[in-house]
């Protein structure tokens, strides 16, 4: 039986044969310029797709990986299945001896290491880069992933400045901060960096300010990034989970009982005009919906890990995956993102509000 063997020539041919028939559209087509761009778009994707599937995935062997925020989530279970796959891992905690290290480090594997990591620090990241940096200084760092995040709930008004700030040093600059201590290791091996950002990055939601702003940030830090990188054979790809809060455990009691505190904060610092206006049951209704937010959570993490995997291994890996999750028909925060690009703001917030009704005050 005859096999076809598909090697860099053969899609280079099948590139040349592309731009051919892009050209000979290009004419067949003229005057008729949105149906042209179309349908190159259509074609772009479907060869995208072809090559992606051909080509052999990346040997994981002897490749290291740095993984922030490792605690719990999608850190923890990443670490360790990059680690089943072959990496070796070592795996950033800001509570090395919590659950979530102590469970890696049961693992007993020279391939998997803890370390501290407070993504918020100089030091703390420096001492990290050291630790990694004796490892992989001969063949350099073939992956990093800025996992590290913090949800948060407050409205504009009632979330304090210093709330902000906090929110924005881990979700934003905590990521700015790592990249460019191992952005040398990187380079070195032409690896990937890969960072998680949020749906909620696409699409910002009432009472979410800090939080949405920090991810928004996080997307034009990577997008900048990618570019930059690419003369360089760095590959930079961009994780945006929607309905998953569920799952990682960011909505459990421990999450809902940080949330309760945070909400404290606001009523505490709040002016009297402002308690007036909102209510303080606002806080507690707002307070109920994340609660109750787990219920239509996706329950794994499989779809999100395997974009990870994929955003390391896959010679072409995709510039951005979002990755629908819930337990429901369907993920309203998926079906946001996608309509964000296309729909005038008049219609996107009916549907918007539509999907996620804000609490009428008082």
């Amino acid at each position: 039986m005859l096999r076809m063997e598909f090697n860099v020539p053969t899609f280079k041919k099948i590139e040349a044969v592309g731009w051919t028939v892009a050209i000979c559209m290009l004419i067949l087509f003229y005057g008729n310029l949105p149906v042209f761009i179309g349908i190159c778009v259509i074609v772009r994707k479907l060869y995208m797709k072809f090559k992606r599937s051909k080509l052999p995935a990346i040997d994981a062997k002897d490749k290291v990986v740095f993984v922030t925020g490792c605690d719990s989530g999608f850190g923890l279970a990443l670490a360790k299945r990059l680690h089943d796959k072959g990496f070796t891992v070592f795996a950033g905690c800001l509570n090395p001896d919590g659950d979530g290290g102590k469970e890696l480090k049961a693992l007993n594997s020279e391939k998997l290491r803890v370390i501290p990591l407070d993504v918020t620090n100089d030091d703390s990241v420096s001492r990290c880069l050291k630790v990694v940096k004796e490892k992989c200084s001969n063949t350099g760092l073939w992956g990093l992933v800025n996992n590290a995040g913090l949800n948060f709930v407050g409205d504009v008004e009632l979330t304090t400045m210093d709330q902000y700030l906090t929110i924005g040093n881990i979700n934003m600059y905590g990521m700015v901060r790592t990249c460019k201590a191992f952005l040398p290791l990187l380079r070195q091996a032409k690896g990937r960096v890969v960072n998680v950002t949020s749906c909620k990055g696409l699409v910002a939601t009432p009472s979410n300010a800090a939080y949405t702003m920090a991810k928004f940030g996080a997307e034009a830090f990577s997008e900048t990034l990618r570019l930059e990188m690419s003369q360089f054979g760095v590959k930079v790809s961009i994780i945006e989970p929607c309905n998953f809060g569920g799952a990682t455990g960011c909505m459990n009691e421990a999450g809902v009982k940080r949330t309760s505190n945070d909400f404290e904060v606001q009523w505490a610092e709040a002016s009297a005009d402002t308690k007036q206006f909102y209510g303080e049951a606002h806080l507690t209704q707002l307070l109920e919906i994340n609660r109750n937010g787990s219920k239509f959570s996706a329950t794994n993490l499989d779809p999100v890990l395997n974009a990870f995997e994929d955003a390391l291994l896959n010679p072409c890996p995709h510039v951005r995956y979002l990755i629908a999750g819930s337990s429901s028909f369907f993920d309203f925060f998926y079906v946001l993102s996608l309509l964000r690009p296309y729909l005038p703001e008049h219609l996107f917030d009916k549907a918007r509000a539509y999907f996620l009704p804000y609490i009428v005050y008082k």
